[in-house]
């Protein structure tokens, strides 16, 4: 039984910390008490992989497809839509794996535990669960040989990314002769070398209740946890004979050089990535960890800090590397600073002007201000708790896990007012930070320099590797080697598409869901201010919301970048490295951005620029006379500055496509459809991001950016001084009465909104996966059938995308959401290996929902006089045959047919073929788009086989493009992610007879005009695709592999 062994009140966090220890097993279980509704419990195994074949993390999404008790297909993602969990998921880690879940009703949590405990230590492992999460060949229609898998997928979408290749290339060479030199997510070309055998041998061995820590947080029954855990754990299992441990790195004898290669997006050819690395000693020592969190806030904090100040002055390279600072989540603590940008041959220099930095702030000594500030960050970050999308106990579960998954204390990794103490005694001691520096960095002999190279090649190689790999196994396929492939996709078929006995599951029921539920409310009003008197840990929060006159078109793609500047430069006669090091000592940070609240497409909408803030109580007034001070004087004169941040600004933005794909994919195909999501697409879409690097691209040298700073300077002259409304924070009492107040004020809509879209796009990246996205015409928030919508897109996600998309087609994950900010619903999928099937899923979602949904009180239930907008997409039959007319109006209701040509060889070809005609509905803004699911064309994509080897090496691309039926626009427009846009005219409208489809080759920056009845082009390239049309509009953004 689990004996008591250690407990501690932790003021600051306001918990209870206890940690309990089994007597016969020695497992630990870590209980954070608190008078908090919300039960979270986390089971967590140390797993240390010896290789990259992704054992750990394949075995993390095989552990949810069923278990001993629970022996239904997928009972993780049946218990979505049985609960009413406020978080469930699964994590890997580099050195373990965990399984949380967060509830606020009692029978939930009981419910929800019992299963995440039998998943977790009795999996079924079935073999087809293995091939479905995993790796699996089978035979595709062209009878050759493809690869298939979720992780499979799910890791070519990771390692697509630069960071991520660049986070494994170092550790890879950091932490030589460890688990971490390791991808314990799985490397691609190594994933499909794993067995289900060594699946199963890793489970017995590090799945195991000897292995295992169990965490709880809030009003949790202590009793009836470790009951549970006595009878369905521990009595079914004998102690482990193993104890397992994480070494540390072997340490270099000399600090060393290493490199990698990446695919660079298209026109960064040039962007070499040099990063410098250290290990700095154990994460798990808490007062260590805290220690080096200080080093890092000296030297990187802010563009003031004397580090980061050279990396963004450097002309070494474009901006700062995305890695600054420390990352602890392995068992030694990485220390990292580099550059981006950087051309061939420097990386020796990066290195060299890091080090003569941190020599000479040893030489000179640290600035007292700046070791005030970096302790002012520190006691924010230590008093902050931010939502992060996570339950706050299971952050603070997070918090702890090194400590637990290295054999160390738990509560003193909490207990952070006691090591801060400890921290302050040795900075008070003379030299002590100088010999920091010294010791830490610049003595340090575990020094890597990694150098991630770009190369146009590398998913070309990566696939050539597959496709020789795959080549190879073709040869010496046998008739019974075909004959258990197919054998092996039947079997997958047939049990994904089983109907399992739900009802084994626990569930709740609409009894156990409470009849009110508490929310935040406005505790008192000043005016213009809302006060939330809130637990807020002693921080004061404020956000302003500052009218903003009419913003031009160009501003509007400008306007992500002005509010990323306007708190980076100086203000008035102060520099921007005296307002950097001046917010660092008052503020928790400063940050800008735009909202745009509308009513009606017909009418203007208000444009609100949002500046935001946090400071400890005693340094409120100063940071809201900050805030005014940023608005009112902010500098524009700083060119060299500027030019530095516009850099910045377009590398950040990069880094985050292959994390974001899907948003963006959503948001471009939703910019046809009406003015709110054209214009949501122009400020912070790919509009916005492309026509910033291309202004960006053009600067030469410093002088060159005075056309951008004039849009900018534009923008600024048109914010209003006064705030049309003040937000703010802050713990009971706190707000004193000498805070400023606010006059109420009038502010008339008057920003336009821009034109929807009518024109398809290409959008080209360097992903190795697809990101494919739906939108239709939706509903505003106030509309009734927008709550039915929301439940629509659940159910939708959990009812049958999961399956269709996810299980079958191997994509990581998939959905549908309902955005009441634009008024569009959508469909999704996110790092995907396919497009056709994906979008034709998305057309049976459709389907399957008129027909599926049918439970009592469930939305397809609604009577016809209160769901306009929702019986057509349930009931409205669609005909696939039916004549269309060829301008496009009420009898449109048939199919736009599509063929896809076999005529041709070359391969990575994207076939582009149109979608069928819905019928139309009601809920239109606009004359040409019906409304949900309403008539419009729709495109899809899709990869075919063959190579040209000379249009790869001339950089041509090519597009085709088959479609038969009306059309209401004639021209298609492919356009370069960040760079330039390849258009082709379709001059004849179709609709007319068939005819012979000329091939077409266009070249970027040239038009080229198609002849033929039926127009007719194609495109190859590792590349994204957002394609987007009118009523109903799909978007693709990703390479189709």
């Amino acid at each position: 039984m689990f004996e008591l062994k250690e407990s501690k009140k932790i003021k600051l966090l306001d918990v209870n910390a206890q940690v309990y220890k089994h007597s016969k097993f020695n497992t630990q279980h870590i209980h954070l008490d608190a008078d908090n509704d919300e039960k979270v419990f986390m089971v967590a195994f140390r797993t240390i992989p010896e290789d990259s074949t992704g054992v750990a993390h394949i075995l993390e999404h095989t552990s949810l497809c069923g278990s001993k008790k629970y022996p239904v297909r997928d009972p993780f993602f049946m218990m979505i839509r049985r609960s009413l969990n406020s978080f469930m998921n699964a994590f890997t880690s580099s050195d373990w794996t965990a399984y949380p879940f967060a509830t606020q009703n009692n029978k939930d949590f009981n419910n929800l535990l019992d299963v995440y405990v039998d998943s977790a230590f009795f999996p079924r492992l079935d073999p087809l669960d293995f091939s479905q999460e995993g790796h699996r060949l089978e035979i595709d229609s062209e009878d050759k040989l493809e690869i298939k898998g979720v992780v499979f997928n799910e890791m070519k979408g990771a390692m697509s990314s630069p960071t991520d290749q660049l986070w494994h290339g170092m550790s890879k060479y950091l932490f030589e002769e460890t688990t971490y030199h390791h991808n314990s997510g799985g490397d691609p070309e190594k994933i499909i070398e794993l067995t289900h055998a060594d699946l199963v041998a890793f489970h017995q061995k590090h799945y195991h209740p000897s292995n295992a820590t169990f965490f709880t947080f809030g009003n949790v029954s202590i009793e009836d946890v470790h009951n549970h855990l006595e009878e369905n754990v521990f009595q079914k299992f004998t102690p482990a004979s193993e104890q397992l441990t994480i070494k540390p790195a072997k340490i270099f004898s000399e600090p060393a050089q290493a490199s990698g290669t990446y695919q660079p997006l298209p026109g960064d050819e040039n962007n070499h990535h040099v990063v410098i690395s250290w290990l700095l000693g154990d994460s798990h020592d808490p007062l260590n960890l805290l220690e080096k969190y200080f080093l890092s806030n000296i030297l990187l904090d802010n563009s003031a800090s004397p580090l980061r100040k050279a990396l963004e002055l450097s002309k070494l390279g474009k901006s700062p590397s995305p890695f600054l600072g420390i990352e602890p989540s392995n068992k030694e603590i990485v220390f990292m600073a580099g550059l981006e940008g950087v051309e061939q041959g420097k990386a020796k220099e990066v290195e060299e002007l890091i080090l003569a930095t941190l020599e000479k702030l040893v030489s000179d000594g640290v600035p007292e201000d700046l070791i005030n500030s970096s302790l002012h960050q520190l006691e924010i970050g230590q008093r902050e708790v931010s939502g992060g999308g996570m339950p706050y106990g299971l952050q603070l579960m997070l918090g702890c896990m090194n400590a637990c998954i290295h054999y160390d204390n738990p509560i003193s990794m909490l207990d952070l007012d006691s090591n801060f103490s400890k921290l302050k005694a040795l900075i008070s001691k003379k030299g002590y930070l100088e010999e920091l520096i010294s010791s830490s960095l610049i003595k340090n002999q575990h020094r890597l320099n990694y150098e991630l190279k770009p190369d146009p090649k590398f998913n070309e190689n990566l696939e050539n590797f597959f496709s020789t790999t795959l080549r190879k196994k073709e040869g010496v396929l046998t008739d019974k080697d075909r004959d258990e492939i197919n054998d092996l996709a039947n079997a997958l078929k047939a049990r994904q598409e089983a109907i399992d006995d739900v009802e084994i599951l626990p569930k709740v029921t609409t009894q156990d869901i409470p009849l009110k539920r508490e929310y935040t409310h406005e505790s008192f009003k000043e005016n213009n201010r809302s006060v939330y008197e809130v637990g807020t840990n002693g921080l004061m929060y404020s956000d302003f919301l500052f009218p903003c006159k009419n913003l031009t078109a160009q501003e509007l793609l400008f306007s992500s970048l002005y509010t990323f500047i306007l708190t980076e430069v100086g203000l008035k006669e102060s520099s921007y490295e005296e307002i950097q090091a001046l917010q660092s000592s008052i503020t928790g940070g400063v940050s800008a951005s735009f909202k745009l609240h509308t009513n009606s497409q017909e009418t203007p909408g208000k444009l609100f620029l949002s500046i935001s803030s946090k400071s400890l109580e005693e340094n409120f007034d100063a940071m809201e006379k900050l805030v005014f001070n940023t608005l009112e004087n902010a500098r524009f004169d700083e060119q060299n500055r500027i030019f530095d941040l516009l850099n910045i600004f377009i590398a950040r933005n990069e880094e985050s496509l292959n994390q974001n794909g899907h948003i963006l994919a959503m948001n471009s195909a939703a910019s046809s459809l009406n003015k709110f999501s054209a214009t949501a697409f122009q400020m912070s879409g790919l509009q916005m991001l492309n026509q910033s690097k291309a202004a960006i691209s053009k600067m030469k040298d410093v002088s060159d950016t005075s056309e951008v700073i004039d849009i900018l300077k534009n923008i600024h002259s048109k914010v209003l001084h006064n705030p049309f409304k003040v937000f703010t924070a802050c713990s009971p009492k706190a707000l004193s009465d000498k805070s400023m107040k606010f006059k109420n004020i009038e502010y008339e809509a008057e920003q336009s909104l821009a034109e929807p879209m009518n024109h398809q796009i290409a959008w080209i990246t360097g992903s190795q996966v697809c990101y494919c996205a739906e939108a239709f015409q939706g509903v505003s928030r106030e509309n009734p059938d927008a709550a039915a919508l929301s439940v629509l897109a659940t159910v939708l996600r959990n009812g049958f995308l999961h399956t269709a998309i996810r299980e079958k087609g191997g994509a990581y994950g998939a959905g549908a959401t309902n955005d009441t900010a634009t008024n569009t619903f959508k469909f999704f999928s996110y790092r995907d290996p396919k497009c056709r099937e994906t979008f034709s899923a998305f057309q049976d979602a459709i389907e399957w929902s008129k027909t599926s949904i049918t439970t009592p009180g469930s939305i397809s239930r609604r009577s016809p006089d209160r769901s306009p907008l929702l019986i057509p997409l349930f009931n409205r039959p669609r005909s696939r045959n039916a004549a269309s007319t060829k301008n496009g109006n009420e009898g449109d209701k048939g199919q736009l047919d599509s063929k896809i040509s076999n005529e041709t060889t070359n391969p990575r070809r994207f076939f582009v073929e149109n979608l069928e005609i819905i019928d139309p509905s009601l809920h239109s803004t606009r004359p040409d788009v019906p409304g949900l699911f309403g008539r419009g064309k729709v495109f899809k994509i899709r990869p075919s086989r063959g190579a040209n080897d000379e249009n790869r090496r001339t950089g041509s691309s090519f597009f085709q493009l088959t479609r038969r039926g009306a059309s209401t626009n004639g021209g298609s427009s492919f356009q370069n992610c960040f760079g330039t846009a390849l258009k082709i005219k379709c001059p004849n409208p179709v609709g007319s007879s068939s005819g012979t489809s000329p091939s077409q080759t266009a070249t970027s920056n040239s038009e080229a005009k198609v002849s033929g009845s039926t127009s007719s082009y194609s495109i190859w390239k590792s590349s994204t695709l957002s394609m987007t049309n009118n009523a109903f509009s799909s978007s693709k953004f990703g390479r189709p592999t």
